[in-house]
């Protein structure tokens, strides 16, 4: 039962909670990542192997906790983020689930002979009290989503993305905040700016509402307007903003040689194509003689497991990646020792939005001392989140493990410290400066 669970578990999908505002993003939605909660509810991914998982309504045995280890490939991609979902057995008869109801019957009842004003429509009552229950979890990843937003999740794997181009998360105090935004497109045509908040789409509040809700609001097809109202720090009053959506092309990977004979790979996502795209990149810079590697995984939302793996592996000598854990069960992934790049010296950039499958990589590479660590603490997003869709087309999205770094340092909640803290300020940005990735270039060069 145990290695059916852990089975499942390589089909899941890194989730950060930054998204892409793209029709369907952190791009808003990945397109995402929950950063933060980075959490991906949109992506560029491709399906993963159908794996068969216990139903989430079969209680679990108390057993002795199992460990397995899996040896990944570079050639081992495409697994998801999240595995497929069980078929669903209710637990109770609807006798037996009565009793600890009647007191929930007995308010309502009241309330419905009682109450002066409008009531809730019982689909509303029912999803409040669902939500209700989640948050006694204290799991902003555990989480139940409505069918029509469900709906729009599901589209956002077929790999049709139209929106604004935009990373968003949820900040601390659960407002939707945007991480950053991809080059050339309307978001940062319209002057959409990291740290922004939105507050409002088209002048209906987001507060209260979770990451999803807002996502499905600013989400559309190309050609169509949205209008945000952002509230801006450093600045006392918000201000609206009008973004025309488009048809939004989904970078995985940029490479070129920098001065000094640097060689530089940004990967923005760890789609199915990404270990692919990053060999191709090792190989045209490894050509060109370098002195050292720059791996950019700044604002990187995340993505499959199988990726993380095996990018990781490029790098890595053969060794243990990563730690998964989950009720009375564990997996080991390994590396191999047939990376291209495990030698040439290496400066990793990570900040608040690298998350996921990010800090899989990055904490590899750290534990390893394979390489450093440059930048700000990254997000911390290390759990896994199984998807059920539900009988009216509803998703609740359950979490089931955690991931923990090969010197078991708890990823989720606590995020990877860099070894050289390099801030960001909104002054190196308004003055398009880049002070991190200045430092990784000293670091190469001096060694210091």
């Amino acid at each position: 039962m145990n290695e059916t669970i852990s089975k499942g578990l390589k089909g899941c999908l890194l989730g950060l909670a930054a998204i892409i505002l793209i029709t369907t993003a952190f791009v808003a939605g990945y397109v995402s990542g929950n950063s933060v909660a980075v959490a991906p509810v949109a992506g560029q991914f491709e399906p993963g192997e159908e794996e068969q998982a216990l139903p989430s309504t079969t209680p679990l045995p108390t057993v002795a906790p199992v460990t397995r280890v899996v040896t990944a490939t570079p050639t081992e991609a495409g697994l998801e983020e999240v595995s497929p979902e069980p078929e669903f057995t209710p637990t109770s008869s609807p006798s037996q689930a009565a009793d600890p109801l009647d007191l929930y019957w007995e308010v309502w009842s009241l309330i419905e002979r009682d109450f002066y004003g409008e009531l809730p429509t019982e689909q509303d009552r029912t999803y409040g009290a669902i939500r209700g229950a989640l948050q006694k979890l204290d799991d902003d990843h555990t989480s139940f989503i409505e069918p029509e937003i469900a709906a729009i999740n599901r589209s956002d794997m077929s790999g049709d993305f139209e929106g604004i181009g935009a990373y968003v998360r949820m900040d601390e105090a659960n407002r939707v905040e945007i991480v950053g935004t991809i080059e050339e497109q309307p978001a940062e045509a319209a002057g959409i700016e990291a740290r922004d908040v939105v507050i409002a789409v088209y002048g209906e509040s987001t507060e209260g509402m979770g990451l999803y809700e807002p996502i499905a609001l600013i989400r559309g097809p190309k050609g169509t307007t949205v209008v945000l109202t952002i509230q801006r720090p450093g600045e006392r009053e918000p201000f609206d903003v009008e973004i025309v959506r488009a048809r939004i092309p989904l970078p995985t990977i940029k490479s070129e040689m920098l001065p000094d004979n640097i060689g530089y790979i940004r990967l923005y996502e760890f789609n199915g194509q990404a270990t692919d795209r990053l060999q191709e990149a090792i190989e045209e810079l490894l050509d060109q003689g370098p002195v050292g590697l720059i791996l950019d995984l700044r604002n990187n939302p995340g993505g499959f497991l199988g990726q993380a793996v095996s990018v990781a592996d490029e790098f890595l000598p053969a060794g243990v990646v990563l730690i998964e854990r989950g009720n009375n069960w564990e997996d080991i992934f390994e590396s191999t020792d047939e990376g291209m790049a495990e030698e040439i010296p290496l400066v990793v950039l990570i900040n608040s939005g690298s998350a996921s499958a990010s800090e899989i990589v990055a904490g590899a590479i750290q534990d390893h001392g394979r390489g450093v660590l440059i930048g700000e603490t990254s997000f911390g997003k290390g759990s896994v989140q199984q998807p059920h869709t539900l009988s009216n087309g509803a998703e609740l999205r359950i979490t089931i493990a955690r991931w923990f770094t090969p010197n078991d340092h708890a990823i989720h909640g606590e995020g990877l410290e860099p070894d050289i803290l390099v801030p960001f300020t909104e002054e190196d940005q308004e003055n398009e400066l880049d002070p991190q990735l200045e430092r990784a270039v000293e670091y190469l060069i001096t060694g210091e």
